[in-house]
């Protein structure tokens, strides 16, 4: 069990490497700097397991002594999602959240409309659900990430969802 959650946290500093590697490459490409801050930025994404959004990005940032502005956080989130490396996810909070993408798998996020719970789920049955529906329509597949809002079990058994 130990080698198993050694190679995923390996696969996981690959992934984390690959997409910084493709950032710095695409910014070129564009014509844009990559600077030591927008690269902290990518990296901070990469290896948080959490769904983060730009202020949260930016205080564990300043908590760590980079000196960075507001706004090159966000100007970088805006970068990472049009290169596609990262998500933006709406988890009910009012304002958006950024989560890797760069070698991840599809998924789904289950949300709590009460206490805020957010629980990843892959499925089988649902890629194989929106494949059909994108062939139907012309299209294939590619990624996606989307949010469920319901109510959790330990809420409602509390009683606090109701």
């Amino acid at each position: 069990m130990a080698s198993k959650k050694k190679k995923i946290k390996k696969e996981l500093s690959q992934n984390a490497q690959q997409a910084e590697n493709l950032f710095k490459e695409l910014m070129k490409e564009e014509g844009y700097r990559c600077t030591r801050e927008r690269l902290t930025v990518i990296r901070e994404i990469y290896t948080s397991n959490s769904h983060l959004d730009a202020d949260e990005i930016f205080v564990r940032l300043k908590k760590k002594g980079i000196s960075i502005s507001r706004a090159t956080v966000y100007h970088t989130l805006d970068l990472l999602f049009k290169f596609h490396l990262v998500n933006k996810i709406d988890l009910g909070h009012k304002h958006t959240h950024y989560e890797k993408s760069y070698g991840v798998d599809n998924h789904l996020h289950i949300i709590c409309e009460q206490c805020g719970r957010v629980v990843e789920v892959h499925s089988d049955e649902l890629n194989k659900i929106l494949e059909k529906l994108c062939e139907k329509n012309g299209f294939t597949l590619g990624s996606y990430s989307l949010q469920v809002f319901a109510k959790c079990r330990e809420e409602l058994e509390h009683h606090h969802c109701e």
